[in-house]
């Protein structure tokens, strides 16, 4: 399976993935992050996908995107789409993602809704070709 990437041009030297997906049915601005472990979404973005969803207060703290400590909670995802494959009934960390959304609002551009991490990329036996720009799924 190939689902096709954006490469985003960050500064004048560095790049980010970003691709679209559906969650729970809803459009989201995805961004592939292989240096994260975990996927997350933004917790501020949970009311426009869930319905009535049960976020949990998980007691670790997120580290890794600016300083300090971020409080980390857990919610099931009941369907994430991205291309043609899908993911059901996951598990999904919620954080505040307002450092990366802010920064993002500085170059002009999309909100991100998720982080797709390793542990993600890790389990659809995920491959990424730069120079085509897409990301290569073996279901």
């Amino acid at each position: 399976m190939v689902i096709p990437l954006n490469l985003i041009p960050i500064n004048s030297d560095g790049f980010h993935l970003l691709m679209h997906a559906s969650i729970n049915g809803l459009k989201a601005n995805v961004l592939i992050d292989t240096g994260a472990s975990k996927t997350i979404m933004d917790l501020s973005r949970a009311s426009k996908y869930f319905r009535n969803p049960d976020i949990r207060c998980v007691n670790k703290f997120f580290t890794g995107m600016g300083t300090g400590k971020i409080r980390t909670y857990v919610t099931r995802l009941s369907k994430l789409s991205l291309g043609g494959y899908e993911l059901e009934k996951l598990d999904i960390i919620l954080i505040d993602m307002k450092p990366i959304n802010d920064s993002y609002a500085v170059y002009d551009l999309p909100r991100i809704d998720m982080v797709l991490g390793g542990d993600m990329l890790v389990r659809m036996k995920a491959v990424i070709d730069f120079p085509n720009r897409i990301l290569r799924i073996d279901p």
